[in-house]
């Protein structure tokens, strides 16, 4: 039996700007890097000049879609100018995605900020806002009538625990105080970098969709004699971090389209005001190499849920990291059955995204994981394309799979 998709369907990978280009040194994450003594990402996968071949990959593949980043820190040097060259740099990606028959997805903030906006507070200082607005309107402006699909952020929920509730990220804050200010910045520059882009486009007679990439996880409680209480911290988690956000923009209508990145389940046990991850005890799901519940029915719940906003649906991000590369295979189409079997009970799905299109750097995890369609040679930058690519290239070009 086979399942086939739309007509339409975007097939796709995604990469992040400074997870892949390499040299991207007027970051914060740079300076973090070094102060943290972590792995740098260095040269990464240098596809800031190697980007043209990548893209050639990516079309061998049958892919008709690519998700990318644009680096903030490149294309504003400082906080009052614009890099004509490096605007002029991204503007070459995009059209050369283009030339290769690959719908560019672009992202415009992917955890990174440029060092002159961390050292004048990031985003805890609400005037920092205009910086950040500075940038997406020279972004869109330059891209505009090239670009359909536009996300202002990736993940900022991910970005804002990290960096300011556990600390292990840049700025390296812990402090729930701080939190809630970061959160009204962030999405007050969402609010108004939504209508900017709406108003560039509408003045040149031009459509474009927007939104932000929102990362989701299945919540569950951990067994046990506890597990009435820990069903109830899992399923305040799910709504705070999955839906609180999404259901805001939804009401001021500021979402085009639902960002969906999906990746595993995880354990909540009662305790603390968010609750705790649990152990791994009467857990039945297969662990990936960073330890992750590989839960493939997740996507389908999720998907189900997000129906309700009446919004396409567009899966920004979805893979898994492994050590046998088996188990890459069973992953991608464990996933696209169950994201077919929410699109066949009416969730609006226009399509998906592999994480990523190359092995590349995984933040305070360096170089150890590996997500690529494309695996990556650190030592010498040759790309050898994985199996399970070759599966995915045929799902790609056929628009559909078999049971």
């Amino acid at each position: 039996m086979q399942i086939e998709f739309p007509s339409s369907f975007l097939w796709g990978a995604a990469l992040s700007s400074y997870q892949c280009e390499g040299g991207n040194y007027n970051s914060d994450w740079y300076l973090w890097e070094k102060q943290k003594q972590l792995t740098s990402a260095g040269i990464a996968c240098d596809h800031y000049h190697l980007f043209d071949r990548d893209f050639q990959l990516a079309r061998s593949l049958n892919l008709n879609s690519l998700r990318l980043s644009l680096e903030w820190a490149r294309i504003c040097p400082d906080s009052s100018s614009i890099s004509a060259p490096e605007l002029a740099h991204y503007v070459k990606v995009v059209d050369t995605l283009r030339k290769h028959g690959l719908k560019p997805i672009v992202t415009l903030h992917h955890f990174t900020n440029p060092v002159w906006f961390a050292n004048s507070g990031g985003w805890l200082n609400p005037e920092n806002v205009d910086g950040f607005l500075r940038f997406l309107k020279a972004a869109v402006e330059s891209l505009k009538g090239k670009v359909d699909f536009w996300l202002i952020f990736n993940e900022p929920l991910v970005y804002i625990y990290n960096g300011f509730v556990q600390g292990c990220w840049p700025p390296g804050k812990s402090s729930l105080r701080l939190v809630k200010k970061v959160v009204t910045n962030m999405v007050a520059a969402y609010c108004q970098g939504y209508q900017e882009i709406k108003n560039i486009y509408r003045q040149a007679g031009l459509t474009a969709q927007v939104s932000l990439a929102k990362h989701t996880l299945v919540f569950s409680g951990c067994p046990g004699l506890m597990l009435p209480f820990n069903s109830f911290t899992a399923f305040c988690r799910s709504k705070i971090f999955n839906f609180r956000l999404l259901d805001y923009l939804e009401k001021k209508r500021c979402l085009d389209f639902i960002a969906l990145n999906y990746y595993c389940k995880y354990y909540s046990r009662f305790g603390g005001l968010l609750g705790r991850e649990c152990s791994h005890g009467g857990h039945k799901e297969r662990r990936n190499s960073l330890d992750w519940s590989v839960y493939p029915q997740g996507i389908y719940a999720i998907t189900k849920i997000l129906k309700k906003f009446g919004l396409p649906i567009l899966v920004t991000e979805n893979g898994t990291s492994e050590i046998d590369e088996r188990f890459y295979r069973d992953f991608l189409l464990s996933h696209l059955k169950n994201l077919h079997r929410a699109l066949t009970e009416g969730a609006d799905v226009i399509g998906y995204l592999w994480w990523s299109l190359l092995d590349n750097f995984e933040w305070d995890k360096g170089y150890q994981h590996r997500f690529g369609l494309i695996e990556v040679d650190y030592y010498n930058l040759k790309r050898r394309i994985k199996p399970f690519a070759y599966t995915y290239a045929k799902i790609c070009k056929e628009n559909k799979l078999s049971l």
